[in-house]
């Protein structure tokens, strides 16, 4: 039986590993005044994209999901084909409608899928199965690599791992530290995200106060507020290191991203620490590009932590 796993394009992991594991993409659409970019997780364009639009604050920006016909396309000309199971795991639903537009594109490829399937000589049933990650970028990628590792290692059907991944999902912690305050504030607000106020912007912006953003089961808020960028990161990373070590962690795995060059992360003086601590106590950790969907939203610079904790 042949399964296949779905991700949408805010999710956080290295290029070489979707291809590595054959991920399959939902690409969401971006709109910088009325330029379009459609963000397939290449992380050249993306870095082109950063130096090219996101310096311009002033320029309106917006995101837009795939739509319910778009995704019932990719399944029916292509999914219901190739694989058996289909697993998708979407960015959370408290901040996008992709999770509802999979939901309800099921319904028709559920209903359509047999007279492709038999086309091509397949007249075994097809399933699907969708998850709501209740996170955002690494911590979705966090929740993809859990997800391989059960259908691969473990050898799990997708209706077992399922409701692993929903158990897992209330334990995903996302941290997110934006380098400039003004993309959390101002598209953060037309989205309903409240994780920085008015008087947050100004202060913080005055003082150059980070926040450390919390990202837990669809909501967040910020649970820590320190001067400076790199202050913030080593803050971030001294936490991290610290959860490793008192082994709080529920899998293995630290996944990070960065608005633009990633060498800047790996220049951090705790991002060796880090990846020493993290080897030492058998973690894996993975640092991407951060999405250009992550990205329009919180701004150039920007730096995302994720795990999945015990409690």
């Amino acid at each position: 039986m042949k399964i296949g796993v779905v991700i949408d394009s805010a999710c956080d992991l290295p290029r070489s590993y979707i291809d590595k594991h054959n991920l399959h993409i939902l690409p969401i659409r971006l709109y910088f005044g009325d330029e379009l970019f459609v963000d397939e997780r290449d992380p050249q364009a993306t870095m082109r994209f950063y130096k090219r639009y996101l310096a311009n604050k002033d320029s309106p920006a917006r995101t837009e999901p795939p739509s319910v016909d778009e995704i019932k396309e990719l399944f029916l000309e292509k999914l219901v084909v190739e694989y058996d199971r289909v697993l998708a795991i979407t960015i959370t639903s408290t901040r996008s409608p992709t999770f509802e537009h999979v939901n309800q594109a099921s319904y028709a490829v559920l209903n359509e899928y047999k007279s492709i399937r038999s086309k091509v000589g397949k007249d075994t049933p097809f399933a699907m199965r969708i998850v709501d990650s209740k996170t955002l970028f690494t911590g979705e990628a966090c929740l993809v690599h859990e997800a391989l590792r059960m259908i691969k290692q473990d050898e799990m059907p997708i209706e077992k791992v399922r409701p692993e991944l929903d158990a897992m999902a209330e334990k995903v912690y996302a941290y997110l530290i934006p380098e400039d305050l003004y993309y959390v504030y101002h598209r953060g607000r037309e989205k309903g995200d409240n994780s920085v106020g008015w008087f947050s912007f100004k202060l913080g912006s005055a003082l150059d106060m980070k926040p450390i953003i919390e990202m837990n089961r669809g909501e967040s808020e910020p649970v820590k507020k320190i001067q400076g960028f790199d202050s913030a990161v080593t803050v971030l990373l001294d936490d991290t290191m610290q959860k490793i070590r008192n082994e709080e962690l529920l899998t293995n795995t630290v996944c990070m991203s960065y608005a633009g060059n990633p060498e800047v992360i790996k220049k951090h003086p705790k991002y060796a620490e880090l990846t020493r601590v993290a080897k030492k106590h058998n973690v894996e950790t993975m640092l991407s590009v951060m999405s250009t969907t992550a990205g329009i939203n919180v701004g150039p610079g920007s730096f995302s932590l994720a795990f999945i904790g015990k409690e």
